[in-house]
């Protein structure tokens, strides 16, 4: 028996998936541009986590690590890695926009409205 991933997807369930991205990336660029990222800046920034992660190799001194969802105690080497990790995604995240935020969600708020347009035209009410 074919199961539902096997079936074709519906245009209303290709424009769900649309929606549902979108959103998605129109979110993750509105926390970009809310928390004033940009890359010239965070490339700097990743060169001083990368100096401070050499830095504290092997050190043991207890710190408190503090992250967007919880303050954890931990040892200086680990917090440095963390913070680089942080710094990396955050680079790896403006990575995938156009160098200026605002082209990238201009571009992505009218796809938007696009995807809603045709849900609207297919609505039954």
């Amino acid at each position: 028996m074919p199961s539902s991933k096997d079936q074709p997807q519906t245009q209303e369930e290709k424009d769900e998936e649309e929606l549902r991205e979108v959103e998605r990336k129109i979110h993750e660029v509105l926390d970009l541009m809310t928390n004033r990222k940009n890359r010239a800046e965070l490339d700097a920034t990743l060169e001083q986590a990368r100096a401070r992660r050499d830095e504290h190799t092997g050190n043991d001194m207890p710190v408190v690590h503090i992250s967007k969802t919880a303050h954890a105690p931990t040892t200086m080497h680990t917090k440095t890695h963390l913070d680089l990790a942080e710094n990396l995604k955050t680079r790896i995240a403006l990575g995938q926009y156009a160098l200026s935020l605002e082209d990238s969600l201009r571009r992505l708020s009218e796809r938007y409205v696009e995807v809603l347009e045709r849900i609207l035209t297919r609505s039954r009410y």
